[in-house]
């Protein structure tokens, strides 16, 4: 089997959002692309264009948790700043509950510890134009590229490249007010 790539699912191109179930992931995961893959469950939602209605699907039709929210956003490894990774999980997040699950793979884009299935979603900034729809393979790529880029680091520096974008500037990583991101 070829780890560079992820299996079709469900003979379906595109998805716009993508569950990754908790059960089973481990460290050995984390491995390649296929078995970061192999705990995705790609769907795809009604477009509502606003989270409440989108928590509701995953609930009633997905079997997420019933107290779903934010848990954080990622961007991709691509060097993208017009979009990111949304992603929905347990609004108990701080600490390990009794029958929760490490969720090793949507831990490591977030640099910290998950617990449970969570759903990612494709969002960005109300003026950002981008398409819904969710690659299986980039996403495990992202995952991938996560585990020598600090997800902080990451974050930062592309908010501060969309910032100046923003304002019709070249991002001004080189000076050093700026060369650390925002601290968001």
């Amino acid at each position: 089997m070829d780890s560079t790539k992820c299996s079709s699912w469900k003979n379906i191109d595109k998805y716009n959002c993508i569950i990754v179930r908790a059960q089973g992931t481990n460290k050995a995961s984390l491995t390649d692309i296929q078995s970061i893959c192999s705990h995705f469950e790609p769907i795809i939602l009604k477009p509502y264009g606003c989270e409440i209605s989108e928590k509701h699907e995953l609930i009633s039709k997905y079997g997420m948790h019933d107290d779903l929210c934010e848990i954080g956003k990622f961007y991709d490894h691509e060097d993208t700043s017009t979009w990111y990774y949304y992603v929905y999980g347990r609004s108990t997040q701080k600490k390990q509950g009794k029958g929760q699950i490490m969720n090793f793979i949507a831990s490591r884009p977030l640099g910290r510890s998950i617990y449970d299935d969570i759903a990612i979603v494709r969002s960005g900034p109300t003026t950002s134009k981008f398409e819904p729809w969710l690659s299986a393979e980039k996403l495990a790529q992202t995952i991938l590229y996560y585990e020598t880029h600090d997800p902080q680091t990451i974050f930062a520096e592309r908010e501060r490249q969309r910032f100046f974008e923003k304002m019709g500037m070249q991002d001004q990583k080189n000076i050093p007010a700026f060369a650390f991101g925002f601290g968001f």
